[in-house]
């Protein structure tokens, strides 16, 4: 209960301190509103409608008020509610960041794994100069070169790609997905592997891994049992950090692959003053992190019991 408090207060103090900031930096947010260059009859309906003549922390309220109904208003700058927008283009960015982890922890993992258990070998130094390169790789370049051998050069895959539901037809999902994903999916893979090898690096000299091998235990039950569970915990964290990551490589590849998204949407709106989709967008973006940690903090618990001991004494 206390963590689900703490999260909710993280919460407020953030979409607070956005609410607030786009109405101050505005100098008419009733026209922002109204979308810019319009009739002074408009901007009066927006002051009424959103209340911006009253104090900073009522608007606010009405503004919380309206996001429990999933009421996140009008964008007269896009022409459709903010809702609509969300449900046009949440699903690409929710799949393109949902492979693009899966792609990551699926190399990560076992990378990590081997590099530590073949430390300073010929593995862990191929792969520690991979992953250096991949990390300084921008998203940007990697977008480019995948799309020009994969779409444009070998013609498998499309260069443009366009929306498809993996429950509809799975083989499209995949093909129209498959690039933006590994373009962001190789950095975090990158990221990751170097956190987990480090952990595991220092995990295989512990005491109680030297007791599981002087225990005839074979070298895969030692890694992937013991080793790595006690191992995961700075890669779980660093996959619930690279969220709000995944929402800025996600405004590059969505350009890059023609895929309108939530990251492609938020900079527009910036550039526009469109007051209601930033902070819906931020509170949508605030909501997912604060939940993904919620998860995370008791992933912590199952996986290492410590934690849970020390919770139930507190």
């Amino acid at each position: 209960m206390q963590r689900i408090v703490q999260f909710l207060a993280v919460f407020l103090i953030v979409t607070f301190l956005v609410f607030v900031t786009t109405r101050v930096g505005s100098t008419d947010p009733a026209r922002d509103l109204a979308g810019g260059s319009v009739q002074q009859e408009l901007v009066d309906e927006v002051t009424v409608r959103y209340h911006l003549d009253s104090p900073l922390i009522v608007q606010y309220a009405y503004w919380l008020k309206d996001l429990v109904t999933f009421d996140f208003g009008y964008s007269y700058a896009q022409n459709q509610t903010v809702t609509d927008m969300f449900k046009q283009r949440l699903p690409n960015t929710f799949f393109i960041g949902f492979w693009a982890i899966l792609i990551g922890l699926v190399l990560a993992v076992p990378i990590g794994v081997y590099s530590a258990y073949k430390r300073d070998r010929y593995f862990d130094r191929g792969m520690s100069f991979m992953s250096f390169a991949m990390i300084s790789l921008p998203a940007l370049v990697l977008a480019v070169l995948l799309r020009y051998v994969f779409a444009v050069k070998l013609n498998w895959l499309p260069a443009d790609s366009t929306y498809v539901a993996p429950w509809d037809n799975p083989l499209e999902h995949f093909r129209n997905f498959i690039l933006p994903s590994i373009a962001l999916g190789l950095g975090l893979a990158a990221v990751w592997s170097r956190f987990l090898r480090a952990d595991m690096a220092l995990t295989l000299q512990s005491d109680f891994i030297m007791l599981a091998r002087a225990k005839g235990m074979s070298p895969r039950r030692v890694l992937w049992g013991h080793a790595l569970r006690a191992s995961i915990l700075t890669l779980i964290t660093s996959v619930a950090l690279q969220i709000t990551v995944l929402i800025g490589g996600a405004v590059v590849v969505e350009q890059m692959f023609s895929m309108p998204g939530i990251g492609d949407r938020f900079v527009f709106a910036v550039q526009g003053n469109d007051l209601l989709t930033i902070q819906a967008i931020v509170a949508v973006i605030v909501l997912v992190v604060v939940f993904i940690n919620l998860c995370i903090d008791l992933v912590y618990a199952v996986i290492d019991p410590r934690i849970r001991h020390a919770r139930a004494l507190g």
